[in-house]
């Protein structure tokens, strides 16, 4: 059924995942409703509730912190407390217990509106505490794991590392293999699974988490497709020490990452202004990641869709971006498209990788194009089709880029959880968007960038394995044309 399993690592990636479920939800149609292009099998998972009703849940694994979770409980309406009673009875131990319960934490008045089926309350920076407090749907008690040897935000001890990550893969790897209690179940519940994809952190502790988790996972499905999106927090109001400590932790890991990845976004908001038609708090979580979820959700639409509505696997497009076999590192872009009533061709595409400096190069040299997938969502107008080869056969010459548009008129649902970040669409329920994913030599100038700045900040011990990878990254989006014309060059 091409089933596409997803895995959560850290807490702003499951702000960023908690938006992507949300919007998965509002495809679902009803009774005398119009028939929804988008095939649910693909991230959701049947099954039968406690009371014995028929439910869908995502398909998906998520790990945060101790107190990451929020009011979330594994046990929620579908689901009784039967499960922990079991594991209580089932235990070694003959005699009596004593169990020791922190108070629950109060759901926010956004969730309570949605279990009593009333008009929701409206959200805001200061009332969304967790990812928990704007999640629409339910998820399986299988899916929720929480780690326990960190707290979020703790002052004393942070989880802000890349080798903490590392060592906590490790040893929680040891005590149960991670892959076969979590992640397993999931699999083998799949008719023919397309892929993974990952939401994950790049700058802090959860890159080391995710890099072992992505070793062990390339290992068991060696042939599967993996997309990962590295998000990363911004670094506008922090201490030159944390950004230099984060500019490390992804350095490490976009370097372990893209060793097993199939593919991998990173995704930060640039430090100067976004753009007119975008306006968000970079302080809030929920705002940060409602970016990155509106280009994760839309880049890979394709791989979701029905097969009369224009479907595409995540192996299809990963390959249209890698056209070297060695090129899974890619930058991605997103802007709010012109509509019939809004005609603005000013309106510009945000960049949304912002990994190195770009420096002070000859600005004047087009960057070669390797591969590129334009995703459009919504009304496709004349003016928004701006790669012309798309409808070509692909690579007719070998030095010829891959290009890919893909294009669907449904639109980026506006749900009452999402916030109010793209200003032209107030009052609205749904915005056309494009997303543009793409390989070129630009990669390989921020990543020399990277390793400039990055690779005196690691110990001695590692300091040239990671130089040495870092270099070999930058050197497979090189311009490997015998020519030095640029005539050719792709000018996008």
């Amino acid at each position: 059924m091409r089933e596409v399993l997803t895995l959560q690592l850290g807490n702003l990636s499951n702000y960023t995942a908690t938006h992507f479920w949300n919007a998965q939800e509002s495809y679902f149609t009803y009774d005398g409703e119009k028939e929804s292009p988008v095939d649910h099998n693909v991230h959701w998972r049947a099954g039968i509730a406690a009371d014995g009703s028929d439910t869908f849940l995502p398909r998906t694994v998520v790990y945060d912190l101790k107190g990451g979770f929020g009011s979330m409980r594994k046990v929620n309406s579908l689901y009784d407390e039967a499960s922990d009673s079991t594991v209580a009875a089932g235990s070694l131990w003959p005699g009596p217990s004593t169990v020791y319960k922190q108070p629950p934490m109060k759901p926010s008045a956004y969730q309570d509106s949605l279990d009593a089926v009333t008009e929701p309350t409206p959200l805001t920076t200061s009332t969304v505490r967790y990812w928990s407090d704007f999640s629409r749907v339910y998820f399986h008690p299988k899916s929720l794991v929480q780690l326990y040897d960190f707290e979020l935000h703790s002052s004393i001890r942070p989880f802000e590392k890349f080798a903490m990550g590392t060592e906590l893969f490790t040893s929680l790897d040891k005590e149960h293999d991670i892959i076969d209690r979590d992640w397993r179940p999931f699999v083998e519940e799949c008719d023919l699974m397309q892929g993974m994809q990952v939401f994950t952190t790049l700058d802090d502790a959860w890159g080391g988490f995710a890099s072992s988790y992505l070793e062990e996972l390339r290992d068991e499905f060696p042939k599967s497709c993996i997309w990962v999106w590295g998000a990363q927090s911004p670094t506008n109001d922090i201490t030159r020490e944390k950004r230099q400590l984060r500019l490390a932790n992804v350095a490490q890991s976009i370097h372990r990452a893209c060793a097993y990845a199939s593919m991998l976004i990173p995704l930060a908001l640039p430090e100067t202004s976004l753009s007119p038609q975008v306006e968000l708090d970079s302080s809030s979580p929920w705002h940060i990641s409602a970016m990155f979820a509106a280009l994760s959700e839309c880049a890979l639409t394709p791989s979701r869709l029905k097969s009369n509505c224009g479907q595409a696997s995540v192996s299809d497009l990963a390959e249209a971006l890698n056209t070297n076999a060695n090129q899974t590192l890619a930058s991605a872009a997103i802007g709010p498209l012109p509509d019939a009533k809004n005609n603005d061709d000013n309106i510009k595409d945000i960049n949304l990788f912002q990994i190195g400096q770009a420096g002070n190069g000859n600005k004047s040299k087009r960057e070669r194009l390797f591969g590129r997938i334009t995703g459009y969502r919504g009304p496709l107008l004349e003016q928004t089709r701006t790669d012309p080869t798309s409808d070509e056969p692909q690579r007719q010459i070998i030095e010829n880029p891959v290009t890919r548009s893909y294009s669907t008129a449904l639109q980026f649902p506006l749900l009452n959880s999402y916030p109010h970040i793209f200003t032209r669409a107030t009052g609205q329920t749904d915005i056309p968007v494009r997303t543009i994913l793409k390989t070129d030599t630009a990669i390989s100038t921020r990543m020399k960038t990277l390793r400039s700045q990055a690779t005196h900040l690691i110990g001695l011990d590692e300091r040239e394995m990671l130089s040495n990878g870092i270099a070999e990254i930058a050197d497979a989006y090189q311009d490997d044309w015998s020519s030095g014309s640029d005539e050719d060059d792709d000018n996008s």
